[in-house]
């Protein structure tokens, strides 16, 4: 008996079986669209990051704070837990705008963020409100104002209480008002809108950068929180050549304001492009994994449900086997002939859950696109993940098919032809 007559054996018993063989089929269907379709999001996401990270360019340097003594995970770990440290101070901004100090510095940055009620007229909202300096606009390029103006250097030493509003909030409480010159009441107090952002492209740490309410970083210490420190700073250099040079005297100023002599208890951290891109890459890839791992199981239980089936095929099909041992089959031929079948139907499965993964990608891809702070989603499919899940659905069909059909070719053909 050729191999074509066993492969045209195997597809007669499959068709026989439809109904069976249908939701064998849908197992690996379901599976293999998982890892394609969560792969393909995670690669996604992992693409929207890294454009938004490299809009910024290879020149802006972040100065976080940290625990002094502690590494960068313990660092956060301990901030999490309530931790502060309080030694970052808005005269270490006052300092790197030195020019005849940091020639190379062209902008500086302060971040503060808080969260108050915001209201205006009879529209009320918990506003995130993120103190910054003037300079903002300058260090994170992507944010262009679409009415108004951002607000000054004298504005922020005075203590003014103006607002820039991201275009979600502006949208959310005054609707198709015009907001420019209004004013929005925060904590008792009336704060000025003059200015509003065109839609600020991604998400940080989770929040949307479109619904929070930009007021100067001196008003947000002394009026909002009542505090004197702030928790980050984020400066652009001139050129990128001078990033070593920048990290070492930033570290040296910082150093000399905080009372620090040994480099090991520095309460500060300074990232570079570079280094943000290499960490979220690893975030990013990690997190793919680990979905990918999840996706995966359900793979796996299609493979036990197909074994689970060959299994009751071959104890239907004993008879049947005999006779074909009677007539001239080999040991060969039946073990084929199953394996063939258990092939056909991860084969399958993996090229429609590969079509059906594609298709909800893509779809899934567009519906978040219309997100205005997620627009520059790309459209991406991971073809890593479409091979991983072919080769792995058919991997399944050889290993969870193998033993069903090895079981079929050993039987002897007297004992299958009594059969009952």
């Amino acid at each position: 008996m050729d191999f074509l007559t066993t492969i045209k054996q195997s597809l007669i018993a499959l068709k026989t079986n439809r109904l069976r063989t249908v939701f064998s089929v849908i197992g690996i269907v379901i599976g293999v669209a998982a890892v394609v379709i969560i792969l393909s999001l995670g690669q996604g996401l992992k693409g929207l990051i890294n454009n938004q990270v490299e809009t910024f360019g290879p020149n802006l340097l972040d100065i976080a704070i940290k625990i002094p003594g502690a590494s960068q995970t313990q660092s956060i770990t301990s901030m999490f837990q309530g931790v502060k440290t309080t030694s970052m101070k808005t005269k270490d901004i006052e300092d790197l705008k030195d020019k005849n100090r940091f020639p190379y510095i062209e902008a500086v940055n302060g971040q503060a963020i808080a969260q108050e009620w915001a209201s205006y007229a009879n529209e009320e909202k918990q506003a995130l409100i993120y103190g910054c300096n003037p300079d903002f606009p300058e260090v994170f390029k992507v944010a262009k104002i679409e009415k108004g103006r951002f607000f000054t250097e004298s504005e922020n030493d005075g203590l003014a209480n103006v607002a820039v509003l991201g275009k979600n909030l502006a949208d959310e409480l005054f609707k198709e008002t015009d907001p420019i010159g209004k004013n929005i009441k925060l904590k008792g107090q009336n704060y000025k809108i003059i200015g509003v952002f065109k839609p600020l492209g991604g998400i940080s740490f989770g929040i949307d950068m479109n619904d929070f309410m930009y007021v100067p970083i001196e008003t947000t210490l002394k009026e909002i929180l009542g505090i004197d420190y702030i928790t980050e700073m984020h400066l652009v250099l001139s050129d990128i050549k001078y990033t070593d040079q920048a990290i070492a005297e930033i570290s040296r100023l910082l150093r000399k304001n905080h009372n620090i002599t040994d480099p090991e208890k520095d309460d500060f951290q300074i990232f570079t492009m570079a280094e943000i891109l290499n960490t979220v890459n690893q975030i990013t890839t990690i997190l793919n994994i680990l979905l990918g791992f999840l996706a995966a199981i359900s793979l796996l239980v299609g493979g036990i449900g197909i074994m689970n089936i060959m299994l009751a095929s071959v104890s239907e099909r004993t008879r049947e086997i005999g006779l074909r041992k009677a007539i001239g089959a080999t040991t060969k031929n039946i073990l084929w002939q199953f394996l063939i079948e258990s092939l056909t139907i991860t084969g399958l499965g993996g090229l429609v859950g590969i079509a059906i993964g594609i298709l909800y990608s893509l779809l899934i891809g567009i519906i978040i696109r219309t997100q205005p702070s997620l627009a520059e989603w790309p459209l991406s499919i991971s073809w890593l993940a479409i091979f991983t899940a072919f080769f792995v659905a058919t991997a399944i069909g050889v290993i969870f098919g193998l033993y069903p059909a090895r079981k079929a070719s050993l039987k002897s053909p007297i004992e299958a032809l009594r059969y009952e």
